[in-house]
């Protein structure tokens, strides 16, 4: 059975040896895997002008990167959302790469966030809600300065993070 609540899943028939090609033009690489390096990410948003933000939410730079982890890791690598993808220095991409992966290690570790409808296949809720840095917490303070989270909207998504940590 599947089960897509939120609506975000789709459904394609391809014939044997088509699927590679299909994806290789709409997904980025695997955040997780050993190809994921600065430099490749670095490459990647080499030439984006948009915020770093919606260029990560963008399915075509990295593969499975979502609302939420996206803000974790932009707060993790203390880089403001706003900011040009293609203005950060080497440095900023380096910590980037590690928030991203750091983020998404503490949300398998924790089996994802249950925020209202998802749940693991056997019915359990995850915990990565209650170990969330920024996002969903606007004007609760900051865990690393004590800063209130602040919220705006950017690619059509709330975002969160601190404008102290996360200097524009």
């Amino acid at each position: 059975m599947y089960r897509d609540v939120r609506r975000f899943g789709t459904w394609l028939l391809v014939e044997p040896g088509e699927l590679d090609p299909y994806l290789a033009t709409r997904l980025g690489g695997e955040p997780l895997g050993r190809a994921f390096t600065t430099k490749r990410l670095a490459a990647s948003l080499a030439n984006r002008k948009a915020p770093v933000k919606a260029a990560l939410l963008d399915q075509r730079t990295l593969a499975g990167l979502g609302n939420i982890y996206v803000d974790e890791a932009l707060w993790r690598a203390r880089i403001n959302p706003l900011t040009p993808a293609r203005d950060l220095d080497l440095d900023e991409i380096r910590a980037l790469r590690e928030g991203i992966k750091k983020a998404l290690a503490a949300g398998i570790k924790r089996q994802g966030a249950t925020l209202r409808d998802y749940r693991q296949p056997d019915g359990r809720s995850g915990s990565m809600q209650k170990e969330f840095k920024v996002y969903g917490r606007d004007s609760e303070p900051c865990d690393r300065c004590g800063t209130p989270i602040a919220k705006t909207r950017l690619a059509g998504r709330g975002t969160w993070y601190c404008p102290v940590c996360q200097p524009g």
